[in-house]
């Protein structure tokens, strides 16, 4: 079998459940390339799972939601990032995929390949260069190349190492054809910056459920800024009644500063996981030990003074997401998407069956949110 077999096999598969699951048919041309035959339909589902999100953004259990006598209930969820990713377009945050994992830019920002590839520079390239006619920058590029080129070298004798002593433990590869805000740190380059290569996205932010379902999964572009996180949350959680009465997440003491004002946290405890509280957060920060202190929220603990939720299932969670990252970090970003969405649908399957053997009485709510 060949590595495009077994992606056919797999995406035939998880199309036809998922129109099973909707009651639906899965349509693809009968002609043309088969590389492509199947891209309106992952497409398609992609932006249903954006749009919608995952099954399990409506369960409940026991594990991560504690239910009183008297009726009341309190739901909590984890979120984190984990830096897996793909390639994107050299521009700062731009969103828009690339039509190649080979170019440098996506195609609405193409003319950038003209421009000088220092940060800050806006003159046009010399012919056969990544810069422009400045003698320093031109320097920069030689020095760019000349580090490509040895790193290329060492990579040909790791090869040749490799073929000599096939069991010897050797270090995770580094793509060294792909070079992300170099800061080139020679004395004379000090103050330069330079893009000569694509970017990739910044990482990938969870929301995770105590007992281990995965709720949501987002790519952030740029960097895990609190305002991504805290608009996430609300695209999460959009129907009236799903979102949580407590969100974990180690920097709370910033996401919550940023939402005071916003009537859809208002109701909401925003605090820092147990782990980063007692090891991260200074004692002296008394903003985040008077708001995000999780031993202030007696929902929170169990009648033994510890603690009800598992506040580190995102972190451990990760661990798992994680070892997708040397599969999916060169695909383009359909492939990307569907793929990472196909694995967290499938564990929260697994998870759901545990839970349930567990006793842990899993379930969904029933909202009409495709109606």
């Amino acid at each position: 079998l060949t590595s495009e077999e077994v992606w056919d096999g797999f995406v035939i598969l998880a199309l036809l459940e998922d129109q099973e699951a909707r009651g639906g048919k899965l349509i693809v041309p009968h002609r043309g390339d088969q590389r492509l035959r199947f891209t309106e339909a992952i497409q398609a589902r992609n932006n249903r799972m954006r749009l919608y999100g995952q099954p399990a953004l409506t369960h409940f259990c026991d594990k991560c939601v504690r239910r009183y006598a008297d009726g009341r209930k309190v739901s909590v969820v984890v979120t984190d990032g984990v830096t897996v990713g793909h390639p994107c377009c050299a521009v700062h945050n731009c969103h828009i995929p690339l039509a190649n994992n080979r170019h440098r830019f996506c195609p609405n920002h193409a003319n950038e390949e003209d421009r000088c590839s220092i940060i800050g520079c806006e003159s046009n390239v010399t012919a056969g260069k990544r810069t422009c006619a400045d003698p320093l920058h031109q320097d920069v590029e030689r020095t760019h190349t000349e580090r490509g080129q040895a790193r290329f070298q060492l990579k040909q004798r790791l090869e040749r190492a490799r073929v000599a002593h096939p069991n010897d433990a050797l270090p995770v590869e580094v793509n060294a054809g792909e070079m992300e805000d170099i800061d080139l740190a020679e004395e004379q380059y000090v103050e330069l910056r330079a893009q000569f290569g694509r970017k990739r996205t910044h990482n990938e932010q969870l929301i995770v459920a105590p007992c281990g379902m995965i709720h949501a999964r987002e790519t952030f572009f740029g960097a895990e800024a609190v305002s991504s996180v805290a608009e996430m949350i609300r695209r999460t959680y959009y129907y009236p009644g799903l979102m949580p009465d407590h969100i974990f997440y180690d920097n709370n003491c910033t996401l919550r500063k940023h939402v005071q004002n916003d009537p859809v946290f208002q109701d909401v405890g925003l605090t820092v996981d147990v782990f980063h509280f007692k090891s991260k957060h200074s004692e002296k920060d008394l903003y985040c030990d008077t708001h995000c202190n999780p031993t202030d929220f007696p929902e929170l603990l169990d009648d033994d003074g510890g603690f009800f939720f598992n506040s580190s299932i995102a972190e451990q969670t990760n661990v798992w997401f994680g070892g997708y990252h040397s599969i999916c970090r060169e695909m383009l970003v359909d492939k990307y998407n569907f793929f990472l969405d196909e694995m967290i649908l499938r564990r929260n399957r697994m998870t759901h069956d545990k839970l349930s053997k567990e006793g842990r009485h899993p379930g969904y709510y029933h909202i009409n949110a495709e109606a």
